[in-house]
């Protein structure tokens, strides 16, 4: 185990911003300069293919990088197309001119057919899918089966059901409502992180290596959230403080290192209030989560293998 304090840790919390009962703290930190490119500009560029394997596999697709700079993908944001949508496992740097075979995860449990060319989803994994994925993770369960059963509650829980359980469409059917409330929530100047509270409790928050690349996560990050939880017209004091507590918390946390697949370093962490990954690449975080700590229940049906979905 060891200590994160090598890391530029030195975070900023911007004014909050509130609508009804949800509340999110914008993050900065020191502007870094590294080039790397995100699989959103690789795809639209041509410099990055995403294809099946050889022999379609559910849990790896081909990714090649064709650009003279290291590419980015990010742990739970989502291609759809191929042989079933998919979302990246993990946060991988992955070096220039170079392909890797990179391990996924199904999030269209109902079709294994060719439908088109990967591309990037507006969506990534809704919060609740990414949270016990990570502790599932942790207690070397199977993840698969973790991230069908909490895709299939998204669907329970907003009274919708995709032909395919393709989580995507379970986005799209709340996308106009998404977009009403994502307007209130504008992207600070230099911001390159977000802070998300929740009827007054703080559920997580993201780190990313600049303001450009948080740009183009800043919708995904709060949709994910809002999918997941009830919007109500209820107000409540922002604790800015307790916030910067749990970022410093965070820092002073013991961490294990995790063996990469790329370029980037990741150590992982847990402590009392939650849970979290941060990958690094020349000493400078590329990326950080934090999740709130699972509720009890479910953590122990994740320790037992015992599937998420409700016996509706």
């Amino acid at each position: 185990m060891m200590k994160m304090m090598s890391l530029d840790n030195d975070i900023e919390l911007l004014a909050p911003q509130v609508h009804e009962n949800l509340a999110v703290i914008p993050l900065k930190t020191q502007r870094t300069y590294i080039d790397m490119l995100t699989l959103k500009k690789g795809l639209e560029l041509g410099l990055v293919e995403v294809k099946e394997c050889e022999t379609s596999q559910v849990n790896t697709v081909i990714v090649k990088n064709h650009a003279v700079a290291p590419l980015i993908l990010i742990d739970g944001e989502e291609i759809i197309g191929g042989d079933q949508n998919r979302i990246i496992n993990s946060t991988i740097l992955l070096e220039a001119n170079s392909e890797m075979a990179v391990p996924v995860s199904c999030t269209e449990k109902g079709r294994w057919a060719y439908k088109s060319e990967f591309k990037q989803s507006e969506y990534m994994a809704n919060y609740n899918t990414r949270k016990a994925k990570r502790y599932a993770e942790k207690t070397s369960q199977h993840t698969q089966d973790v991230i069908w059963s909490s895709i299939n509650q998204l669907e329970v829980e907003n009274s919708f059901a995709s032909p395919t359980s393709a989580m995507e469409e379970s986005y799209e059917n709340l996308k106009s409502t998404h977009e009403s409330i994502i307007h209130e929530f504008e992207v600070e100047s230099e911001q390159n992180g977000v802070l998300i509270i929740l009827n007054g409790e703080i559920q997580g928050f993201e780190i990313f290596l600049n303001p450009e690349i948080y740009r183009e996560f800043h919708k995904k990050i709060l949709k994910s959230y809002i999918i997941d939880s009830k919007i109500e017209n209820n107000t409540f004091a922002v604790n800015v403080d307790e916030a910067k507590d749990i970022i410093s918390k965070t820092f002073t946390s013991s961490y294990e290192k995790r063996e990469n697949l790329g370029l980037e370093e990741i150590f992982e962490f847990e402590n009392d209030d939650g849970i979290g990954t941060v990958y690094a690449y020349q000493n400078k975080i590329i990326h950080m989560s934090y999740f709130q700590k699972l509720k009890k229940e479910i953590e122990d049906e994740i320790d037992e293998g015992i599937s998420l979905e409700s016996d509706t």
